[in-house]
Formats: C-alpha cells, sequence, structure tokens
C-alpha cells in the first residue's frame, strides 16, 4: 500500500529535484559554451519562472483529491518520477546547450543523441510524463485541470518557440531532424 502522504512527498520531491537539477545545470552550462546570439522572446521565456506551481498544488493539496486506490497510486508515482528521470537524462545529454532561456549561443550544435533520438524535446516530454503520474498519483483534480489546460499548453508553446531558432540556426538540417523524430510523443512501431 503506498500512502496519499508518501505520493505528494515523492512527486514534490522529483519536482524539486528537476527545479533544482535544471538551475544547476543552467549554471554549469553558460560557463562551458560561446556568447548568446539569438534569443527567443515573448511569453515562451517566463514559462519556466512558473514551474513550482504544481508542487504547490500537490504540497498544499489544494482542490479535491479523487481515491483512485493502491494501483493507480503506485502507477502514478513511478510515472512521475520515470519522467522525471527522463527530464534529466535530457539535460544531461544536451550538456553545454540547455539553458532555462530560449537561446542559440555561437558554437550551439544539434543533439540527436540520446532521447533526442526519440522525441525532439525531450524535457518536456519527460516533464509531461512526469504530471501525468502525478495527477494519475494523487487523484488531485486542480492538478489534473492545471495539467490539460495551462503545463501542457505551455511546453507545446516553448517547444514551437525552440523550433523558431533551432531552423533559423540549422536550417535544412534541422528540418531533416523534424522530418525523422517526432517532436513531443515517441513513435510506437519504430520509424515512419
Amino acid at each position: 500500500m503506498i500512502s496519499r502522504d508518501l505520493v505528494t512527498w515523492l512527486v514534490v520531491a522529483g519536482g524539486v529535484t528537476f527545479i533544482v537539477f535544471a538551475n544547476l545545470a543552467q549554471q554549469r552550462a553558460i560557463g562551458r559554451r560561446q556568447p548568446t546570439v539569438r534569443l527567443a522572446t515573448g511569453v515562451a521565456q517566463w514559462l519556466p519562472y512558473f514551474l513550482w506551481m504544481p508542487y504547490v498544488v500537490v504540497g498544499a493539496r489544494i482542490g479535491p483529491e479523487l481515491d483512485v486506490g493502491d494501483g493507480w497510486r503506485a502507477l502514478g508515482t513511478a510515472m512521475s518520477l520515470l519522467g522525471v528521470a527522463i527530464a534529466l537524462w535530457s539535460i544531461v545529454t544536451l550538456g553545454r546547450h540547455y539553458d532555462l532561456v530560449l537561446e542559440i549561443h555561437a558554437d550551439h550544435q544539434l543533439v540527436r543523441g540520446g532521447p533526442f533520438a526519440m522525441v525532439r524535446h525531450p524535457v518536456y516530454s519527460g516533464l509531461a510524463l512526469h504530471f501525468v503520474g502525478a495527477c494519475v498519483a494523487t487523484g488531485n483534480v486542480v492538478l489534473a485541470a492545471g495539467t490539460l489546460l495551462v503545463t501542457f499548453p505551455s511546453f507545446w508553446i516553448r517547444a514551437r518557440a525552440e523550433e523558431v531558432l533551432l531552423r533559423e540556426r540549422f536550417g535544412g538540417e534541422y528540418d531533416r531532424y523534424a522530418r525523422e523524430v517526432p517532436m513531443l510523443v515517441p513513435r510506437v512501431g519504430g520509424k515512419r
């Protein structure tokens, strides 16, 4: 049996782990690359500053929580932790190219290895899995609504803004990559 308190702790700990790791990775990466040459503008740049909000909903148990049962709680918790692991793997794979800010730097390279061979934006894919798992594990209705109406659209907005920058920088090379690898959801059954 997995308690609601343990689920809450694991989901919040997973999120905090991601946020801390992402900020440390960003600081390390900035010192290992050339200066910024192009920066995205608009709402896409501000969205990471609100990533902590779902964890307040989970931690403070804001809103009604459906009794999902032990099996669903365990499955959701596993999905949530797996999602964080995928996002962290993606950040490590990006190395000096990782940033919370959407930008292109002078020595930018297109990363296609690791999780980037399966989807073009695996940080967002991992975080999406994390939030779906958190919704399943907690049964929190406010979290589920926020995930569907705010979090998922935010990931899509950021991914689209990144794609504009990457297409400007890499042109046809990025277009080929986009034809070969899906944006956010891996293909089942191999290449098309």
